[in-house]
């Protein structure tokens, strides 16, 4: 049997092209949501037209979004990873063996990779090789990361460079490039399906934020508010606010300044299809998140990183600009910004099929 384990709302945009896939197949499979991202994504398997999961963990339609509440989730999850390992095998996996395909690198990584391993399922990790090199930043990606490839039985990495730090750590074995991200087939039917959503007339960009070494610094976020004062002086910015963002820019009593610059629209996360129709217009975008930097790659739209390192390749060089919250690189983003475009890229090619291809062999 195939598992399908996701949580996030990331993890199942990336993963919903695999399940399509396996659908296109007629591969029966095991589809587990673990609800950390629980208010959105039902919508999203609406999106998608994704069958319901086979079994929700998280009771609950709320998303968890504060440290306290990740903390206490996940504890509980490994309690009953330690003491209820029959529980979880039969209740979970419906008692079968086979292949457990995880994602990524959240919390959901960590406890889909515990999940499996502790039942005996072999494990697939899809989107390994990401690398920042720095234990701690981001944190605790890249170490759940770490941990995913250590104990994953197949590591699909989505491009030539992911595979040479896999094979950097050994990891030569079992690992597949597949070719790219799944990331662009969620692109691609995102494109066949936004028909008819309005865009807007005026020039404007996309701003998101939401990592935690982000929006718990107040530094950070001062300079994110600087940032948007100087895009406005030319652009209207569209800043899509994810909760916790919103409750840190309060906190630091940066909401209000930020929510009365007229040329600013704050809006609550969009659907996926939708959101993608309105990056895909955008003059740039303006991101601390890896799949949005992804995105922007594959829909060829220049993007401004508010990080200090990227574990992701997409884009660097071409069509996205590492800020490292320097000014100075902000500047630098502007000068180039009409030359920031990617080259082109194979659009034949899709990474769900190359995933399934090499694991229908557990269904």
């Amino acid at each position: 049997m195939i598992h399908v384990f996701v949580g996030t709302k990331a993890q199942l945009i990336k993963m919903a092209p695999v399940m399509q896939e396996l659908d296109r197949q007629g591969i029966k499979y095991n589809f587990i949501d673990a609800g950390q991202h629980a208010s959105i994504t039902g919508d999203l398997m609406r999106q998608f037209k994704l069958r319901e999961p086979d079994i929700r963990l998280r009771q609950s339609d709320t998303s968890i979004t504060t440290l306290f509440q990740a903390a206490v989730w996940t504890a509980g999850s490994l309690f009953k990873i330690i003491f209820r390992r029959n529980q979880i095998f039969e209740r979970v996996f419906r008692g079968q063996n086979g292949i457990c395909l995880i994602h990524g690198d959240t919390l959901t990584t960590l406890l889909s990779l515990f999940y499996a391993k502790r039942c005996g399922l072999k494990v697939a990790h899809v989107e390994a090789g990401l690398r920042s090199y720095h234990l701690f930043d981001p944190f605790p990606e890249e170490i759940i990361r770490l941990l995913a490839m250590r104990y994953s039985d197949v590591l699909f990495s989505p491009s030539d460079w992911a595979s040479r730090n896999l094979k950097k750590m050994g990891y030569w074995a079992k690992t597949i490039e597949a070719g790219g991200n799944t990331g662009l087939d969620a692109v691609r039917y995102a494109r066949q399906s936004v028909n008819g959503y309005h865009q807007l007339d005026e020039a404007y960009v996309v701003m998101t934020t939401h990592r935690v070494e982000t929006i718990y610094s107040k530094t950070r976020l001062e300079m994110i508010a600087s940032l948007i004062d100087k895009i406005t002086a030319q652009y209207k910015v569209l800043f899509v606010l994810h909760e916790p963002t919103r409750h840190q820019l309060t906190r630091f009593k940066l909401y209000d300044k930020i929510a009365q610059n007229p040329a600013v629209e704050m809006l609550p996360l969009q659907p996926y299809l939708k959101f993608m129709a309105v990056v895909s217009k955008a003059q740039f975008i303006v991101t601390d998140g890896g799949s949005i930097q992804e995105e922007s790659y594959f829909l060829n739209v220049p993007c401004l990183i508010v990080r200090s390192k990227t574990e992701r390749m997409e884009g660097i060089g071409e069509n996205a600009f590492l800020a490292e919250f320097n000014p100075k690189h902000v500047d630098r983003f502007f000068e180039l910004l009409p030359t920031l475009k990617r080259k082109a890229i194979d659009e034949s090619l899709s990474p769900s099929r190359v995933i399934i291809d090499n694991v229908k062999q557990w269904s």
